[in-house]
């Protein structure tokens, strides 16, 4: 059923796309024509062309519900570039052309990937203020409860997201931040369940996808099991290399494994990427265009 929808809801959005391009070749370059090719663009996928398209609709003139909703989807898009000084800006642009509750959510996205936690959680509150029903906003408080380590709250905040079912594209990402903050609570049991739904879904590699094998591995270490704890770390090494942690946990179970050898190796390994310059992968944000 799902494979339905998503068969029609893409089959809808390419005729958009399709009208926008035949409105654009009539010489209809109107902004209102270049932000429906944009969200068109995003729908499918092509988060370069979308970027393209909203920042030439930014220009305008638009009206103010079409500026705050251009603005909020070119924030989401420079997130997934990593750009996330530039999505905050986005994102208070948005809420100056208008106050959103998804604004102020795009906002509180940013300042999470940028590490300002409390600055997220502060956003996340104004966001269920306007709309106290706002899955997303929930998720990302969630996540900036995980950042600031109020571990309970990070819990009761994806409990309540992933039963309300609103986005099951997105429970998997969630299964993991909540395993991580089961695991923080010593709830190890609970944590190797919830990543294992999690690796269960099909799809579920994204950015950051070698976290669930690492809370999994760390949550099988707390339950005594070193070897089902390498086996995590090894597929976690497969799809983050260049990851320190990776080999941090890795050390861990072999020293739990009794392999000192080759735990002392993954340390110094370690130590090695811990050296080189650039950022931390982290998980992708909960909201696409």
């Amino acid at each position: 059923m799902d494979v339905e929808q998503d068969v029609t809801r893409l089959g809808t959005v390419m005729a958009e796309l399709l009208e926008c391009n035949r409105l654009l070749a009539a010489g209809d370059l109107t902004p209102e024509v270049r932000l429906r090719r944009g969200i068109a663009l995003g729908e499918m996928r092509d988060h370069a062309g979308a970027l393209a398209e909203l920042s030439i609709a930014i220009e305008g003139p638009l009206g103010p519900d079409d500026l705050a909703d251009a603005h909020y989807r070119r924030s989401l898009l420079l997130g997934r570039f990593g750009r996330h000084a530039e999505a905050e800006a986005d994102a208070t642009a948005s809420l100056i052309a208008k106050l959103t509750s998804r604004g102020y959510t795009a906002r509180a996205i940013a300042r999470g990937l940028r590490g300002d936690h409390q600055g997220a959680w502060t956003d996340t509150e104004r966001a269920l203020l306007l709309n106290p029903r706002e899955w997303e906003a929930r998720a990302v408080r969630g996540r900036a409860f995980l950042g600031m380590n109020r571990w309970q709250d990070a819990v009761d905040d994806f409990d309540w997201v992933i039963e309300l079912g609103e986005c099951p594209a997105y429970a998997a990402q969630l299964r993991v931040d909540r395993a991580e903050a089961l695991l923080a609570l010593g709830d190890a049991v609970r944590a190797v369940i919830d990543c294992d739904l999690a690796v269960a879904v099909p799809g579920h590699l994204v950015p950051g996808a070698h976290r669930v094998h690492l809370v999994r591995a760390r949550a099988r270490l707390l339950l005594g099991d070193a070897g089902a704890a390498l086996g995590d770390c090894y597929l976690a090494a497969a799809l983050a290399p260049g990851v320190a942690e990776v080999f941090e946990v890795r050390a861990a179970a072999y020293e739990a494994a009794g392999c000192p050898e080759e735990a002392r190796t993954d340390r110094v390994r370690a130590a090695e990427l811990r050296e080189l310059p650039g950022p931390r992968i982290v998980g992708a944000p909960v909201t696409v265009v």
